[in-house]
């Protein structure tokens, strides 16, 4: 896979509630080339959440869409001011969302691909902690080496 993440797709101290968290990363996706149109994508995504909430535990969130708006597979990591609710049924928040973006035509390769490098590095405590405390090269050299992996 290509690199998918850009150093500018990392925001912190995100507000608002889960739509807004989403909205914004849309928007830094596509002002860096990677996808088409934030709207559009946007609500792709909210689609998806629609079917199942995408809260994954430990506080994090992992949206995605598999849509005809995205140019290139992408991520985009945002790091919330406080908890924000994920899953109004259950109440679940997140401070850590990872917007994953993949071209309809990778849907099913690239797309598990991306969740299964993550999912590897997400139930250890230490990779979790590293994205709450690091700085944007940081997180941007952690994610890069987890996702190229």
């Amino acid at each position: 896979m290509s690199q998918l993440i850009n150093e500018n797709c990392i925001v912190f101290d995100m507000e608002g509630d889960k739509k807004d968290i989403i909205r914004t990363l849309a928007g830094e996706l596509h002002r860096a080339g990677r996808i088409t149109d934030t709207e559009e994508f946007f609500q792709d995504v909210l689609a998806r959440e629609a079917v199942a909430a995408t809260f994954v535990g430990f506080d994090m969130g992992l949206p995605h869409g598999k849509t005809d708006h995205v140019l290139k597979a992408s991520v985009c990591f945002g790091r919330t001011r406080g908890p924000v609710v994920w899953n109004e049924e259950s109440g679940d928040t997140v401070d850590l969302v990872i917007l994953i973006a993949v071209p309809l035509c990778e849907a099913g390769d690239t797309h598990m691909k991306i969740l299964a490098n993550l999912s590897r590095k997400l139930m250890h405590e230490e990779f979790r902690d590293s994205l709450r405390k690091s700085g944007r090269e940081q997180v941007y050299s952690i994610l890069n080496e987890v996702l190229e992996g």
